[in-house]
């Protein structure tokens, strides 16, 4: 599953946000493969520059089994993992598409009313929508090679991973 695109949206007076329509869909086709229940689970997390992260049930429990496997020195990744699972919290959609975000995680974050949904490949990132505009605007002036091709950008990894 890949996420993609950027969506305004509100986050309202009872700190819901609604999910666009065709990323519930995708949402709901992965809860629905594993498991029987109507309603798409996602976990909410905290993420970097100040942005929460939505990630599906499979896509949080994929992200574990990596997190398994990963190179960090022990007592580094222990503290990562106390921090990251504890910020962590489970929620469902409502019939309408809708989260009900942490209170604790949106005022660590610092997130408003005005957000932005942005798809990040394998999860889903909330951003004040002027912080993520500026800063969108910022990494393209000063990085125009973020246009490249994907292809180009595997290429390159593969070439540097080698050395």
């Amino acid at each position: 599953m890949v996420f993609t695109g950027t969506y305004e949206h509100h986050i309202d007076a009872k700190l819901r946000i609604a999910i666009p329509s065709e990323l519930r869909s995708l949402f709901q086709n992965e809860s629905a493969e594993s498991s029987k229940e109507d309603r798409a689970g996602l976990y909410v997390t905290m993420g970097e520059n100040q942005a929460l992260c939505l990630y599906t049930d499979r896509g949080f429990d994929r992200l574990a089994e990596e997190l398994n496997d990963s190179q960090m020195d022990p007592d580094a990744l222990l503290e990562f993992e106390q921090i990251f699972y504890s910020l962590s919290k489970h929620r469902e959609m409502d019939k309408q598409g809708r989260v009900r975000l942490p209170e604790d995680l949106l005022e660590m974050a610092g997130l408003g009313k005005d957000v932005v949904l942005i798809g990040v490949k394998d999860h889903l990132q909330i951003r004040d929508r002027q912080d993520w505009l500026a800063s969108r605007k910022e990494l393209l002036e000063n990085n125009p090679r973020l246009h490249m091709n994907p292809r180009r950008a595997i290429g390159q990894f593969k070439r540097q991973s080698e050395k």
